[in-house]
């Protein structure tokens, strides 16, 4: 599910997320064992201060599967992330990890990783990542669904590119019944129940492109809040943000620390947070003795994608000025006439291989870079030359025919040549 994102909402990505920390309530206990709780207006911003620490902080990421009347404490995970943070390099991470790994659980047998919160909670969720990752995890944050949906709409909503049509007639609801969901294939303005449901979805996809379409909406959440007067726009909100994040959120970050992280996060750019996923790519299917489906981790590949999360290599390179050797498809999806043609002869000046030009299967909004191979360096050099945000490349649907293409540009309504 969604919910990673409200997570990074609050502690890694949104910068909007200073604002949502200082209204959290802070547990205070007395010496008597009693428990109060302080206001925000018993913490001033003065006395929040500014994160101190050079060390590299790593967040684990708990979105659990909670229906009404369940204990928080024993359900599975739907979504498990590490983010990290790295006061010095001032860069970013996030590690998707697939909910059926089946990993030794410390203490316990080898089971799917999502059943170590339901056997011990967020401590035995930390300590199976640990054992399994070798990634120190310094604190946990567990969240539910509600989150999601409301910070969403907290921020207006978030504009995704929904790669191809889904149909859903059986995606669950909160009382073991079925609500049907349906999307439409291109850019989409999702409110916070619609992200949610295209963020936990499976129906014709798998659990590694649901975990892309999260990291998707997460980083759709981030660029909102960054647009125009959104994070003035939650100043007047934190009433019903205090609400709704204190019954829905269960971490071991105090409000001060949670502050602190946001300030220090809200400078990391986009194209500096690293974003990785333990896909079909570093994992093989395979049934256990009791019939159970699961995925087995190829330890040598899961190890690379956890070097490449720290490394912050894979996003934050410079862009090379010299492009390197590949091949792309221009498919013009506006009714600008020539477009393509004219997109193909400024990259072809610019040192690229155009190998197709055409028209896209149907109009688009905004314009979008399908990653047909995993060539990042690549794909950011064509962004980048056509004056496009990394955010701009994203996954084409499953089954897409890419022949022996890297990649296929969408040209949307957006679009306009750079200058040469």
């Amino acid at each position: 599910m969604l919910v990673i994102f409200a997570v990074a909402l609050a502690a890694i990505v949104l910068p909007a997320a200073a604002f949502v920390a200082y209204t959290a309530i802070t547990r205070v206990k007395l010496d008597n064992g009693t428990i109060v709780y302080a206001t925000p207006e018993n913490l001033p911003i003065s006395q929040i201060g500014t994160w101190q620490g050079t060390d590299r902080i790593n967040v684990l990421l708990l979105g659990i599967d909670q229906r009404p009347g369940e204990n928080p404490s024993t359900t599975r995970t739907d979504t498990m992330i590490v983010l990290t943070l790295d006061p010095a390099t001032k860069t970013g991470g996030m590690m998707s990890i697939p909910r059926d790994l089946y990993v030794p659980i410390p203490g316990h047998s080898t089971d799917r990783i999502n059943t170590a919160h339901a056997i011990g909670g967020p401590e035995l969720a930390k300590k199976t990542v640990e054992f399994n990752f070798g990634i120190p995890i310094q604190h946990t944050i567990r969240v539910n669904f509600d989150v999601v949906i409301y910070l969403v709409d907290l921020v207006g909503g978030v504009d995704v590119y929904n790669a191809a049509d889904i149909a859903d007639p059986t995606y669950p609801d909160n009382n073991y019944g079925y609500d049907p969901f349906y999307l439409k294939a291109g850019w989409q303005k999702l409110d916070g129940k619609t992200a949610l449901k295209y963020a936990r979805t499976r129906h014709n996809s798998t659990d590694f492109e649901r975990m892309k379409r999260q990291q998707q909406v997460m980083m759709a959440v981030r660029d909102k809040a960054l647009q125009g007067d959104t994070i003035l726009r939650l100043l007047p909100q934190t009433p019903q943000i205090l609400s709704t994040l204190q019954k829905s959120i269960t971490t071991d970050l105090t409000t001060a620390q949670l502050m602190q992280l946001a300030l220090l996060a809200k400078d990391v750019p986009s194209d500096k947070i690293v974003r990785v996923t333990i896909d079909e790519n570093a994992t093989q299917y395979w049934t256990t003795p009791q019939g159970a489906s699961v995925v087995v981790p190829d330890r040598d590949k899961v190890r690379a994608l956890r070097d490449a999360l720290f490394s912050g290599v894979a996003n934050s390179a410079p862009v090379s000025l010299t492009p390197e050797t590949g091949k792309i498809a221009i498919l013009n999806g506006t009714q600008t006439q020539g477009l393509a043609s004219g997109t193909k002869t400024f990259l072809e000046s610019k040192g690229f291989s155009v190998a197709q030009i055409g028209d896209a299967p149907q109009s688009a909004k905004q314009t979008v870079i399908l990653a047909y191979r995993p060539r990042d360096a690549y794909l950011r050099q064509v962004a980048a030359a056509l004056g496009l945000p990394p955010t701009a490349i994203t996954n084409p649907p499953a089954g897409t025919p890419t022949g022996d293409l890297d990649a296929a540009v969408i040209l949307g309504d957006d679009f306009k040549l750079p200058n040469k």
